[in-house]
Formats: structure tokens, C-alpha cells, sequence
């Protein structure tokens, strides 16, 4: 039953798709674009993601569940944009975010938020006004995505169904040749799956993202966050409970020559974890190189390390926190990790066979970075944990493979899959079983 589901969300996306086998762009402009009305002028678009899933020995909550579950994910967002002079614009995103076939997640399961489910709802509403009077100073006040570079830092996370970083939020923008720095005050808005999305996460965030455009072509990123929550009691430390105050300061670079392609960061953590002070540390780092030949293949291998804490019992708090970045394109698709006490070495290869389609493939070798630490979730919440360090470190290898093709502007199909082999730690701990997941996604765009 699930697989001839899956065949026929893939059907469907080929009977959808007007002249496949041609690539690229030939639709004419859409006519919902530039409207004339007032003084200004509207864009209106629509987006519709349809996508099937099939996990087996693991869900979107924990890993070694036992069973295999489907589950049929459907969003639907509906823009709209004002443009009253080139530099002021008012946005309104609605969503409407749902999860069908599931025998093994209810909404019960997530009291707090939902990242599978949303009933129609607000998602974003803001108010853009970039350049005031010609200067480099500009504003952008409401609700919002926040992202920036390659979204490791600060990222929508627009593969969950809901999406995963929504912010009420103002922003004091700065604009010049050599900078761009953008000033953020926001809380994170809490998905309630049945009524209006008008409560948020406790901490309260400051942060300060900065490009530095003076060397081109390489980009350089330099960040500040403070993550605050005063809450009685918001977390508890190895010395007792307190207050979350972290702060997070760090650097991302990109760049390139010839075929070779390259990124790397860094990011240093202090503050207080409850009575726990924090000294915390994250490195990233990738290498890719393209060919110049049919095919257009690319070849890549990197790295991820999130420190971890060595000694649980040492009033001291280790475990880097992954701030607000996206973790389903990094630390494998399965989403079975995030970037807390990780050492991830990766490779991986891609082609695209014809315009508009790629294919990739990528191998994963999970390590825990301290013993002692547990092995965190993709949702930062600890699966497993042995306090003694003698379970070992190895975590497993992940093989990922998917492929997405861009029919036109349009209609976008993804399919692909992946597999986890468990390792010694997890063999140790626990449910060792081998995870598997598959799945096909229709995205039409309006």
C-alpha cells in the first residue's frame, strides 16, 4: 500500500509536468506580477508542496521506533507584496500546513509546536523599507524569516512542513559597497496547530550579521547572537538552575577559484547555563571541485565538529548549540543529528544529466565529539546519553541519495531516499536497528 502511495505521487508529478523532457523556462510572465494599484503596484503568488514520506526504525521524534510509518505532508502558502516606491514594501505570507496516513505521530505528540501541522495562519507580515532618503539606513519591522548565507547560522529550515524559524522581530539595516550589517531584535514564534500563532518561544534574541563585500569574489560573514532567557529556573546546569544567557560569536567564509569551491566558519559560545558557565566551540569546513565536461560533475568532502561536554559532572557546560541555523541539508537528510557534540566527515558526488535536473549522492561518518555527552536529535533534544563514556564514540554512516528536476518556473519534483547504519555507540545503548526513508515531492508555484 505505502509503496504503490509513493509510485503514485510520482504519476503525478510526471502527468503534471507540461512537455517533460524539455527543460527550463518557457512559460510567459505570470500575470499576478506588477499589478497596478494606487500608487504602487501588487505581486501576488502561491505555492503547493505536496510530499510522501515512508520512514522505517525511526520518526520525526525519535530513532529505533520499531515499526515502519508513512506519513503525506501538504503546505500551502499564499504571498502577497505592495511595492509602494522601489525601496518600501509591505508582505504578507499565509500557510496552511498539514500531515495525512501517519499511524505513529499525532498532534498530541508535539503540545508545544508542530513542525508538521498549522493550520492556516500567518507566517509572515512585515513592513521593508531599505535606503531611507538615500542613505545606507533602512528598516525592516514584523514578522519574519530571518536567513543569511548558506542559512548554518540563521535559516528558515523551509524542508520541515511548517517550516522551522518564524520571528516577530525589527531589523536596523545598513547598506554600502564595502558592508552590509543587519541589527536583529526578535522572539521565535511558537506553531500552535490550532489557533493563531500569537505566542512565542521564551528566549529573547540580539544579534548583529554583518557581510564584508570588499573582497569579491569571496564572501565574508562576521556574526554576534545573544540568546536570553531569564525564566525561574529556564535550565539547569551541573551546578543548578538559572537563566540561559548565550552568546554566540563567529565568522563564514565562501569562496572560490578556477574549479575549486571552498566554505568554512567558526563559532566560539560563553555564557551561563544556569549556574554553569559556557565554553562551547563549532567549526565547519568544505571543499568542493567542479569539471568542466558533460555532465557537469562535482565532487565535495567536509567536515562539522560541535563540541560536546567531556565531564558531566564538572560545573561546566560544553555542548555547542547549534544557534539557529538549518540542519536537514547538513548533518544527513535523515535528520537523525544536529550540530551539538557531532564530528560529521562527509563526500559526496553530483551530476546533472540534463538543464534544470541534478543528481547527488552523499555518505556521512557520524561521531559523538566527547564520550561522556549524548547523542542530540535534529530537534536538540538528547536520544541517548551513557554518562561513563563506555559505549564508544562511532555513531554510524548515512547514505543519502536524491535528485531534484525543475520542470519550468513552475513545477519543481524531488525524489530520493537514505539509509543509516548504526555503530558502536548506538549498538551499545540501545535499538540498533538499520533506518531507512524514502520519498517523492510535487512543489507547484503559482
Amino acid at each position: 500500500m505505502k509503496f504503490r502511495l509513493f509510485m503514485a505521487i510520482v504519476a503525478i508529478s510526471v502527468t503534471l509536468c507540461p512537455g517533460i523532457g524539455i527543460s527550463g523556462n518557457t512559460d510567459k510572465d505570470r500575470p499576478l506580477q506588477n499589478i497596478a494599484l494606487g500608487p504602487g503596484t501588487l505581486d501576488l503568488d502561491a505555492s503547493f508542496r505536496l510530499r510522501y514520506e515512508n520512514l522505517h526504525q525511526y520518526n520525526i521524534r525519535k530513532y529505533g521506533t520499531g515499526v515502519e510509518d508513512a506519513v503525506l505532508l501538504g503546505r500551502i502558502r499564499l504571498n502577497a507584496r505592495y511595492r509602494l516606491y522601489d525601496n518600501v514594501s509591505f508582505s504578507l505570507q499565509g500557510q496552511d500546513a498539514r500531515f495525512w496516513l501517519s499511524d505513529d505521530i499525532h498532534n498530541r505528540d508535539f503540545p508545544k509546536s508542530s513542525p508538521y501541522y498549522n493550520r492556516f495562519d500567518l507566517r509572515q507580515a512585515y513592513m521593508e523599507w531599505r535606503t531611507i532618503g538615500d542613505s545606507p539606513i533602512g528598516v525592516k519591522v514584523g514578522r519574519q524569516t530571518i536567513f543569511y548565507g548558506d542559512n548554518r547560522i540563521f535559516g528558515p529550515g523551509d524542508w520541515g512542513n511548517a517550516g522551522r524559524y518564524t520571528w516577530d522581530a525589527a531589523k536596523l539595516l545598513w547598506e554600502s559597497d564595502a558592508l552590509d550589517a543587519d541589527l536583529i531584535f526578535g522572539k521565535r514564534v511558537l506553531y500552535l496547530w490550532d489557533q493563531f500563532d500569537d505566542t512565542h518561544y521564551d528566549d529573547e534574541v540580539f544579534a548583529i550579521y554583518a557581510r564584508i563585500k570588499s573582497f569579491r569574489p569571496c564572501t565574508h560573514d562576521i556574526f554576534f547572537v545573544r540568546k536570553h532567557n531569564s525564566d525561574n529556573q529556564a535550565v539547569t546546569g551541573e551546578s543548578g538552575g538559572g537563566d540561559l544567557l548565550l552568546y554566540s560569536i563567529g565568522y563564514q567564509g565562501k569562496g572560490g577559484f578556477h574549479q575549486i569551491d571552498y566554505t568554512v566558519g567558526g563559532v566560539y559560545q560563553f555564557g551561563d547555563f544556569g549556574k554553569d558557565p559556557i565554553n562551547a566551540f563549532g567549526f565547519n569546513g568544505e571543499v568542493g571541485m567542479s569539471f568542466p565536461c558533460p555532465m557537469s560533475p562535482r565532487l565535495k568532502a567536509g567536515f562539522a565538529y560541535g563540541s560536546g561536554d567531556d565531564d558531566p559532572n564538572d560545573g561546566e557546560h560544553n555542548t555547542f548549540d547549534g544557534v539557529f541555523g538549518a540542519v536537514d541539508k547538513y548533518y544527513g537528510r535523515m535528520n537523525l543529528f544536529s550540530w551539538m557534540n557531532l564530528v560529521d566527515w562527509y563526500a559526496g558526488v553530483s551530476v546533472s544529466p540534463t538543464k534544470g535536473m541534478s543528481i547527488g549522492f552523499d555518505t556521512h561518518w557520524f561521531q559523538l565529539a566527547e564520550k561522556r555527552d549524548a547523542w542530540y536529535f535534529s530537534n536538540g533534544k538528547a536520544m541517548r546519553r551513557d554518562e561513563n563514556g563506555t559505549s564508544g564514540n562511532r555513531l554510524g554512516e548515512e547514505l543519502d541519495l536524491f535528485c531534484k528536476y525543475r520542470v519550468n518556473s513552475f513545477l519543481d519534483i524531488m525524489v530520493g531516499g537514505g539509509i543509516f547504519l548504526p555503530s558502536t555507540f548506538i549498538e551499545n545503548t540501545g535499538t540498533s536497528k538499520t533506518a531507512r526513508w524514502i520519498f517523492t515531492q510535487v512543489q507547484l508555484s503559482i
